[in-house]
């Protein structure tokens, strides 16, 4: 797998107070919220991407895609048998 980078812009609001001088558990605070931020961008990129894959999609590419998940669907039932209680 290889890694990726990714460039984000924050907001200078929220990257001041994530500056300020607090006690180490807001500071935890807003590291978390900070990644949460990054997280949710993530999401948003990455929906976009699937979203504009799926529209630029071929008629053919669908009809091979649904033939490949109709070829497999057997042994996703059987995955699914086997994890069930």
């Amino acid at each position: 797998m290889t890694p990726q980078t990714m460039h984000i812009e924050l907001p200078g609001a929220l990257l001041e107070r994530a500056r300020v001088q607090a006690l180490d558990e807001a500071q935890e605070l807003v590291t978390c919220l900070l990644e949460r931020y990054v997280q949710e961008l993530e999401k948003s990129q990455r929906l976009q991407t699937y979203e504009a894959y799926y529209a630029s999609r071929t008629l053919e590419d669908e009809v091979e895609e649904r033939e490949l998940l109709a070829d497999f669907a057997f042994a996703d039932a059987e995955g699914i048998d086997e994890t069930t209680p």
